[in-house]
């Protein structure tokens, strides 16, 4: 197994905690999402200083605006994941917003021209299978549990552009350096979600703790090596690792 497979392994597992801290920290969507991506930043800092002087930090209004555009998806999808996890269960939430393959699949050939082998498609149609079947004993036919699953396909759509957009530019720029600046817009588009929601306020120590964790495992340890995978390996590969989330957080 090559170092892009064992990256995508290790995130996989990594981003399989995300829901589980996110129950554990109990407080709304936006607090949870800037406290995690500022924290994030934060400790990125060292490596985004060593991307500055080597010259791949985002550059030019063309660049800063995708890098822009990125994170706003990743926002989407963090803030409406977070949100479905208050109305839908953790297996249904985390299954439905990893969809994202069927977006990814034709839109990588076309946008990127990146090639996909039946073997892949074969991997992608059974993992999706596998994905419905066991999400339909997951429904609970009540509207609020509907509405949370809503919220998270749409959290899977807005991954699937932030993959797409990652892979297009990450090949002229250090992982902390982009990983840094998109965490940094997320951060602001949360705490702006949260002030404009009337629900901004200090974080308790229990919700920071939380928020720690999510910021080094599942951020650090996951968003950001997929990051760095997307320099390595085709997006559909890195869209499809995220599939592994679903059987693991149920484990979990």
């Amino acid at each position: 197994m090559c170092s892009s497979d064992l990256a995508l392994v290790a995130a996989t597992v990594a981003v399989s905690f995300s829901a589980i801290l996110i129950k554990a920290a109990g407080d709304d969507a936006a607090t949870v999402v800037w406290l995690r991506m500022g924290m994030a930043v934060v400790l990125l800092a060292p490596w985004v200083i060593r991307d500055a002087r080597r010259g791949v930090l985002p550059h030019g209004p063309a660049q800063y605006a995708l890098v822009v555009v990125s994170g706003a998806f990743l926002a989407g999808h963090f803030l409406l994941w977070t949100e479905s996890l208050r109305y839908t269960s953790i297996a249904a939430s985390v299954l439905l917003v990893s969809l994202h393959p069927i977006i990814v699949t034709p839109l990588g050939k076309r946008l990127l021209g990146e090639r996909v082998s039946r073997q892949m498609l074969a991997g992608v149609g059974l993992a999706l299978v596998g994905t419905i079947v066991t999400c339909a004993g997951d429904f609970r036919l009540d509207s609020s549990a509907f509405g949370g699953d809503l919220l998270a396909i749409a959290g899977g759509l807005c991954l699937a552009g932030y993959l797409l957009i990652g892979r297009s530019v990450r090949a002229n720029l250090g992982v902390a350096g982009y990983s840094a600046v998109v965490y940094s817009v997320v951060c602001v588009i949360a705490a702006l979600t949260a002030v404009t929601a009337g629900v901004a306020h200090l974080p308790s120590p229990k919700v920071a703790l939380a928020c720690l964790g999510l910021a080094v495992i599942c951020t650090i340890g996951g968003h950001t090596v997929y990051n760095w995978a997307l320099r390595h390996v085709p997006v559909l590969l890195v869209s499809v690792s995220f599939l592994g989330e679903p059987p693991l957080a149920a484990v979990l």
